[in-house]
């Protein structure tokens, strides 16, 4: 019994998530969908600046711009991949 409840809860599962893929296809081709907004400091060029030059250690500059060390290394590597 309770593995027949188990498949039925994973068929609704598969079910829910492939509803909630072609409900964010569509609203992309509406444009209604753009995603989660970036994250822009104010500051983020002239503190990575900072710390290229060792003016400041990463940490620093993670806690300056209240990054998470993902977010940080992530945008540093797109503003050097530009």
């Amino acid at each position: 019994m309770l593995t027949i409840f188990g498949a039925v809860a994973e068929l609704e599962r598969e079910y829910i998530l492939l509803r909630q893929q072609e409900g964010i296809a569509i609203a992309k081709e509406q444009g209604k969908y753009k995603g989660r907004k970036p994250i822009v400091h104010p500051e983020f060029d002239k503190v990575v600046t900072r710390w290229k030059s060792g003016d400041m250690t990463a940490v620093e500059a993670m806690q300056r711009l209240n990054m998470k060390s993902s977010t940080f290394y992530r945008k540093v590597r797109n503003l050097f991949q530009q």
